[in-house]
Parts: C-alpha cells; structure tokens; sequence
C-alpha cells in the first residue's frame, strides 16, 4: 500500500498540469485520473485536482475541468497548461474525441477555460485560432503550454505535432503561436522539429539563470522525460551529456515552482502490466515530485524533496564500514526487516579500482534474491533489476538505467525511498524509479564486486507520519 507518493483512491494518476500560485504559495496539480476499467485509457477523463504545500499532505477537489459528452469534442480532456492572466488564471487544454479519431476526422483541438480561484472552471470552448493547420496531423495537435517573452512582448504557445505521415516517421516536432493578450493568436510554424521522434508530447519551457530549458517526453524511441538547453527561447536547442531525468518508469513530467520555492519535476512512476515484475510499463500510475538541480555545468539532476525526508518520524544512525573483495562479490546486510515505507541516506566512497557496487532492498535472507541498484563500471551505468535473474528473465527491465561513472576515489551520496511497490534511488542527483511485486524478504545490504568501498554517513528513516489525502 502506498502512503507517501499520492494516488487518487480507486484510480491512477495521469498526466499532470502544475501550477505554482503565488497568492496562497500553494502547488496545484491537475491531473488525469484513469478507471482502467478494463484497462488504461478507456474511460474518459477530465482534469482533477489536488493541491499541496509540501508534496505530503493534499487536498483533492475531484474533477473540476468536466469532460464533454461522447459526441464533444473535449470527450477526453488532454494534456494542457495554465497560465497566470490579467484578472484569472487560464487553463489551454486538448480536447479529445475517440469517435472523431476512428471516423479518420480531426480528433484533437486545442480548447480554453477561465477561472478565478482555480477551482471553479468556465469553459470558453474552441479556440478557433488555435485549430491544426494545414500540412499538419489533425489527429496529433496537443499539450500546449504558454511563456512569455520579454524580447517579443507577447504570449508564446507551444505544443506537440507531427506532420501527417506513418506513425513511424519521425515528423514528431512543436510548434508554436503568438498573442499579445492570450485571446488573438497568430500561427507562426516550427518551434522545434528534431527530425528524430515520431511526437513529442508535455512540452514545457523554463529558464534557470542565463539559460532556457526545454522538456518533453517521446515514447517512439526510449519512452521518457528529456530536455534540451539553449542560450534563448528560440535559440538552438541542444542535449548535454545527460538528456534524462529517470527511467523509463518515470513519464510525462512537468516543472513547478520558482528559484524560491524550489522547481519540481511532477510526472509519474507507472505500474507494470498486471502488478507483475514482467510486465510492460502501464499509462499512468502515481505522482512522484523529483526536485530540480541546476549543476555547475549547467546540466539538470534531480533530488528528493526535503519536506519527504522531514515526514519520517524515526531516524536511526547505522555505523559506518568498509568492505571489499579483490577477486569476487562481498555483500553486507545492514537492515534485517524494512517496512513497507522507509528511506534510506548512505555516502559510499570508491577507495580502490572497483567492478561495481551497490544495494539491495527485500532480500531473502536464505537465497539471497531481491531487488537491486547497480553501478557498474564496465557498463558506465547505474541500472535496476532483480537478483538473482534465473531463472530468465525475472524482470522486465528494459529502459531501467542510467549514465554512471565508478570512478576511484569519487563519492557518491545516495537516497533510497521504498512506498509499498514503488522505489526510487538518487545518486548525485541521478535518479532511477522502479516498482517491485515479488519480494520474496526484509532485509537491506550493501555490496561490492572486485574492488573496496567505505560507507558512512548511514541514515535509516522509517515510521511515516499520518498525512492529510
């Protein structure tokens, strides 16, 4: 059972539009709710609500942007954004309609609602400037997201395309209008167009410092959350040394916030197909918060939020160690029986030419086998996976890595957080989600292959305060 990542009660959280308002210094997160009745992306949606101050305690108002009936062109109420206007805030959002889609007519339309509190929604309806244009897919015309820019004076409105062609062509691109009032818009053309996926879905735009950050997810090439930098808002958009913020668990993320409160990644950690170690990563799941950490090289990592950290009630010290193994595998048990919820701090430093180390959670005391983060130094990587793997495969687990050097001499500060089948690691600000179905024990090690690490700083939370959902 899941107490710390929020999940609506009886449904699966889908994609999410955050809005940080500055009157109340509240987070409100519209999101998708998903029945799977029978499965994922059946039934109809509209934009539900949940707001919070510290990502532990939320406040649910249910849907309050309504879907449309069957025949409405908002049947479905995709992904969007809001935006702050002169006297109310405005939501821009995809409507949806399945039957439009099947009968080969455009199926996807970019719709607006107003609203002075944030709860209460009047919906204007089309937005007839906002329409697919020719020599564009009608049926792939959504997400859009709005800034403003200073050097142009005027409203930019961003969103997903393609052009029309195979689904497996990569014509995927975002394109873009502008509005000196958010009410005339003119189509401008390409924003963007990599020539690489074949959509681009959730597009949001930020800046840090001197820098504009762009982030979307694709799900043609590796399913995930990327970014890109430029120096401008319609600058070259290029790739650093790390477009990912997760795994492939982790999707569809939108940031939140400002330099003063902090800016947060707000996407989901999926379920797997049939609560199953095999299975194929589901649409939707729960809300992960992931807080956003510009580096010295101006790259993006991401970190657990405090406020997560300081709901733990107990804390306990576990003494620092050292462990090696010159020609094999050394693995020591530092917990006997985690909970269900707990997190877990450790410094690890490389003090010789090591293989790889890492953790293992729900270790069966006997076999051995359970769940494990691995950093490995012939493979650059941090990875995911469950041990032992026989017999093959005992877990899909396909996209669950990261870019990770072992270096000698290099420290590694980690965070651990385990929610019921959710776990999360945090290496230097790499994150990696998963989900676990068959754990098989309790307890919680360290290990090294070929090489010697030092572990300090070990910090065990557990016993999760009550929390307002």
């Amino acid at each position: 059972m899941q107490k710390i990542f929020y999940k609506p009660k009886d449904r699966w959280f889908g994609d999410c539009m955050p809005f940080f308002n500055e009157k109340d210094q509240t987070f409100y997160l519209f999101h998708q709710r998903d029945t799977r009745k029978p499965e994922p992306l059946t039934d109809p949606f509209g934009w539900s609500l949940v707001t919070t101050k510290d990502f532990v305690n939320f406040k649910d108002y249910g849907e309050v942007l309504p879907k449309g009936s069957h025949d409405s062109a908002d049947q479905f109420i995709y992904a969007g954004s809001i935006t702050e206007g002169k006297d109310k805030k405005i939501a821009f959002y995809t409507g949806h309609n399945r039957q439009a889609k099947l009968a080969k007519k455009t199926s996807e339309i970019l719709m607006s609602a107003t609203s002075k509190d944030l709860i209460h929604w009047n919906k204007i309806g089309q937005a007839s400037s906002l329409v697919p244009q020719d020599g564009y897919d009608h049926n792939d015309w959504r997400d859009p997201v709005v800034v403003y820019s200073q050097k142009k004076q005027s409203y930019i409105l961003v969103l997903g395309a393609r052009l029309p062609s195979d689904k497996k062509k990569p014509t995927g691109r975002l394109v873009y209008f502008e509005s000196p009032d958010m009410k005339n818009w003119t189509f401008k053309g390409d924003f963007w167009t990599p020539n690489e996926f074949n959509m681009i879905e959730m597009p949001d735009l930020f800046e840090i410092g001197e820098n504009w950050y762009l982030l979307f997810s694709e799900y043609s090439e590796d399913k995930r959350t990327k970014y890109r930098i430029s120096q401008h808002l319609f600058g070259n958009w290029h790739s650093l040394n790390d477009e990912f913020f997760d795994g492939k668990a982790y999707y569809a993320a939108r940031s939140v916030g400002n330099e003063k409160v902090g800016r947060y990644l707000s996407g989901w950690v999926a379920t797997k197909e049939n609560n199953d170690d095999l299975g194929n990563w589901d649409w939707g799941g729960a809300f992960v918060p992931h807080q956003i950490v510009q580096r010295k090289d101006k790259t993006l990592g991401v970190t657990l939020p405090q406020t997560i950290i300081d709901n733990f009630a107990k804390v306990e010290i576990i003494p620092s160690f050292e462990m090696g193994e010159a020609n094999g595998k050394k693995e020591h048990t530092v917990i006997n029986e985690v909970p269900e919820q707990f997190l877990v701090e450790a410094r690890v430093e490389v003090l010789e030419d090591t293989k790889e180390f890492g953790i293992k959670a729900f270790v069966n005391d006997d076999t051995r086998e359970g769940y494990q983060y691995k950093v490995s130094k012939p493979e650059h990587a941090l990875k995911f996976s469950r041990t032992p793997n026989y017999p093959w495969p005992q877990y899909f687990d396909i996209g669950l890595e990261r870019p990770l050097s072992l270096e000698k001499g290099k420290t590694y500060d980690i965070k651990l957080i385990v929610d019921g089948s959710i776990i999360i690691i945090y290496i230097n600000n790499i994150a990696l989600s998963a989900r676990m179905y068959h754990k098989t024990g309790k307890e919680f090690s360290f290990f090294v292959n070929e090489g010697k690490i030092a572990v300090s700083n070990v910090k065990y939370y557990t016993e999760w305060r009550d929390t307002a959902r």
